[in-house]
């Protein structure tokens, strides 16, 4: 046995007639939030702007001091920021990935892009039957899951395939890297551990819970999401569970961790959670208007959340106090991005804010063609946009710019 597979003693996974069925053909918003109904085109987006026009505004009497409103931006979108616009072949429905001059895009058609990240020339694209998951990048090799239960490594210069891997479900939740290991969590709740040089597997074991959508590593553990309800950590090592939340509630993105604290948010109760990543104790919930789909963005002290209610928070990381909130008018399904003093954020009427990160107030905004479901990029000064029209639009942040 290597030394990479003695560290991993898992249970091996049942196989024969448990192996899950691969899903073929079109599909019905699969990969997007359950139990709600995202945009899917450009007459959803405008739909969602008209929705948007609509929705009551508080009156001065009315009005909290810590609310901003999306009608106190600037009257025009900033069109001079952009840099270039990459036109994919499908939906951008994943946050591209940027490395080492390149950016890489996961597509709902089953295309994974790469392209310059300076001016959007195509260096490479890579079709499979079905959706790709976002891509996880990791020395020259580009990883990547389809719903069709496929694992994919791919040669990040070339694009050439490198290996391939059965799972055992169908794959939404983009693999996580970490250690020359590769970990792939399956729709119906097995997760295996792959050699990244070669896809062979190193160790499985089985969650509590399927329809696992997310997953991230975090240390010695590695944190899973699911729609069917709850978080989830467990051992890098031996896949043993540390502990595990709310497992009646559905959780759609894997907890963020900052100084020894787990943020996670839910869709049914619209909540923001803050655990203790060691014990999974809670230690603070704050409330927000809908469902948090999506990851909490922490930076110095501040838990950034974006909720489908419309609106950016501001949270104190002590204790879940509102420092700022700010409505941009749409639903959010993605983790805000923090960029120097500003947050990032995209909504499904197309619309990105860039609001102040001290007192929450809109600095800029730019339309994009389509509904934005994915979190913004930012690498070198610039801001990668990618909308469910297949566009990926990159905006310069830098103040020359505008």
């Amino acid at each position: 046995m290597s030394e990479d597979a003695s560290r991993f003693e898992w249970a091996r996974p049942r196989t024969g007639d448990e192996r899950a069925g691969s899903t073929t053909g079109p599909e019905a918003v699969r990969g997007t939030p359950r139990g709600a109904t995202p945009s899917a085109g450009e007459s959803d987006a405008r739909e969602a702007r008209r929705t948007q026009r609509q929705r009551a505004r508080p009156t001065e009497a009315t009005r909290d001091p810590r609310v901003t409103d999306a009608d106190d931006r600037v009257s025009t979108s900033e069109r001079s920021r952009v840099r270039f616009r990459f036109r994919a072949t499908g939906p951008a429905e994943t946050a591209p990935v940027v490395r080492d001059g390149t950016v890489f895009l996961g597509c709902a058609n089953g295309c994974t892009h790469a392209f310059d990240a300076d001016d959007g020339t195509e260096r490479w694209s890579f079709r499979v039957a079905g959706r790709v998951t976002a891509p996880a990048v990791a020395d020259g090799v580009v990883y990547s899951g389809t719903n069709g239960g496929t694992v994919l490594a791919l040669d990040a210069a070339t694009g050439d395939r490198r290996w391939e891997f059965a799972a055992d479900g169908a794959v939404q939740a983009a693999p996580a890297v970490a250690d020359r290991t590769v970990f792939v969590a399956a729709e119906d709740g097995r997760v295996a551990a792959l050699h990244a040089a070669d896809g062979s597997r190193l160790g499985a074991f089985r969650n509590a819970a399927r329809a696992l959508c997310a997953l991230a590593v975090d240390g010695e553990r590695l944190l899973l999401a699911s729609l069917d309800g709850g978080a989830y950590a467990h051992d890098l090592t031996d896949g043993r569970e540390h502990w595990r939340f709310e497992p009646s509630l559905a959780v759609r993105d894997a907890p963020a961790v900052a100084d020894g604290v787990a943020y996670l948010g839910t869709v049914d109760d619209g909540r923001v959670y803050a655990l203790s990543a060691v014990t999974g104790r809670e230690q603070w919930r704050a409330e927000t208007g809908a469902g948090v789909w999506a990851s909490p963005t922490i930076a110095d002290g501040t838990v950034f959340v974006g909720s489908g209610d419309g609106t950016v928070y501001a949270l104190d990381a002590d204790d879940g106090t509102v420092a700022w909130r700010t409505d941009v008018g749409a639903r959010i399904w993605a983790s805000p991005t923090v960029a120097d003093e500003a947050v990032i954020v995209g909504t499904d009427a197309g619309d990105v804010y860039a609001i102040a990160r001290e007192e929450g107030t809109v600095l800029w905004w730019y339309r994009a063609d389509d509904a934005v479901v994915a979190p913004v990029t930012v690498a070198d000064k610039t801001a990668y946009v990618a909308d469910r029209g297949g566009a990926v639009t990159a905006l310069s942040l830098t103040e020359d710019s505008v």
